[in-house]
């Protein structure tokens, strides 16, 4: 049998004072939406939404593509490039914000 396990973004979302949480959405429809709205409901500073429908993105891939969506309205569409590559990305943003 299936159990539903804790919400573990949420629930740091809920109790985060000074710290910037970061989520990440993978979905194959309507990703940006869906990472919108995961966004504000888990009380995020940033979701980085993974883009896995288009050719050369996703799990099977060396390559992704996704869109940084930030509470404070920015968004950043980041083109196709390797996974390594935009992990340098994304902790760069992340550290932009940190020092603001």
């Amino acid at each position: 049998m299936l159990e539903r396990t804790p919400d573990i973004l949420a629930e740091l979302g809920r109790l985060k004072t000074h710290q910037l949480l970061v989520g990440f959405a993978a979905e194959t429809q309507d990703a940006v939406a869906y990472a919108r709205k995961k966004l504000a409901a888990k009380n995020l500073d940033m979701v980085v939404a993974n883009v896995v429908t288009e050719p050369g993105a996703g799990f099977e891939h060396d390559t992704n593509r996704a869109m940084l969506i930030a509470a404070d309205g920015t968004e950043e569409d980041l083109p196709l490039q390797s996974k390594a590559a935009m992990a340098s990305v994304i902790c760069d943003r992340i550290a932009a914000r940190r020092s603001r």
